[in-house]
C-alpha cells in the first residue's frame, strides 16, 4: 500500500525552522534564493501545511 507524505502542522514548524537555521547560518547571503523541495516515493498531499513547498520530486520522476 503507498500512501502520500502528509505534511503536519508539527512537521510545517520543522521546516520553518530548517529555513531560519540557513537565513542565519554564514552560509546565506543576500543573493541566495531558498527553494523547499521535497524528495518523497509518492508526493505530498496538498492542504494548508504544504503551501510553502516549491516543488516536488517523486520516485518516478528519478527513474524515468
Amino acid at each position: 500500500m503507498q500512501h502520500e507524505f502528509v505534511i503536519d502542522k508539527h512537521y510545517e514548524s520543522v521546516l520553518a525552522n530548517k529555513i531560519e537555521a540557513f537565513l542565519a547560518s554564514r552560509q546565506h547571503t543576500k543573493t541566495h534564493s531558498i527553494q523547499l523541495v521535497m524528495i518523497t516515493t509518492n508526493g505530498i498531499v496538498p492542504n494548508e501545511h504544504s503551501k510553502d513547498i516549491n516543488q516536488q520530486v517523486i520516485l518516478v520522476d528519478l527513474f524515468a
